[in-house]
């Protein structure tokens, strides 16, 4: 009997120390590989929180946190992408096995990145064939994107005006005005050689996550995503 009651104390407390010392480690540096290989960067650090630890072993993460520099979604480079989560519940079993993410449901999951005039300009410019010098300018109330190019051996000034907006699960950057200097091409014409510019695709952020709202503000666009059907 009392053998039976040593070896299950000696077990609660491998339970224990489990729970509170490799299973926290395990997800963070699960979590924060799986972040890093998504979002294409060197740059991410995850901390996960529960108390007890006991719930970890449960699959509840209580508290999540991490933040990814110069992580790219889609087309785009994001000066700074952040994660806050809480009561996430993870598949224990394929965190153990396989070294996988897999989430059940969350209490909340949000991302929320900072794309900045330099990372917007960079994914114009390589969007925009044979136009040189883009200057990108973000305000609350637009974008202004200015450039030019060559047309029939004469230089054309550019100037386009839009936002970045999210539709079906895309981000793009959506003209609303476009006007060239020295053109001799019609306005339709110009609309055909430029228009709107997908920044990134459905499907491209971690863990399910979809684009939620976009918020211009002066020098930056805030993008936040999270979880349609959050349980």
């Amino acid at each position: 009997m009392r053998k039976g009651l040593t070896i299950a104390g000696a077990l609660f407390i491998i339970i224990i120390v489990f729970s509170e010392t490799v299973l926290p480690w395990l997800a963070r540096e699960t979590l924060q590989t799986r972040l890093s290989e998504r979002l294409a960067t060197h740059d991410a650090q995850v901390s996960v929180d529960s108390h007890p630890g006991i719930l970890l072993g449960l699959g509840v993460v209580q508290h999540v946190h991490g933040v990814a520099h110069q992580a790219k979604v889609g087309q785009v480079y994001f000066r700074e992408i952040s994660l806050a989560g809480e009561n996430v519940r993870l598949n224990v079993t394929d965190l153990l096995t396989a070294g996988k993410v897999a989430m059940k449901s969350a209490d909340k999951l949000t991302l929320t990145g900072y794309l900045d005039e330099e990372n917007l300009r960079e994914v114009i410019a390589r969007k925009l064939d044979k136009v040189e010098n883009v200057q990108v300018a973000i305000a609350a109330a637009g974008i202004t994107v200015t450039a030019n190019t060559k047309l029939f051996g004469r230089t054309v000034d550019i100037e386009m005006e839009g936002n970045v907006v999210e539709e079906g699960g895309s981000l793009y950057f959506q003209m609303t005005h476009l006007a060239m200097k020295n053109s001799r091409f019609g306005t339709a014409k110009l609309n055909e050689m430029f228009g709107n510019i997908q920044l990134a695709a459905p499907g491209r952020l971690p863990m399910g996550m979809q684009f939620q709202e976009v918020r211009q503000t002066q020098g930056a666009i805030i993008i936040t995503a999270g979880l349609d059907n959050v349980e």
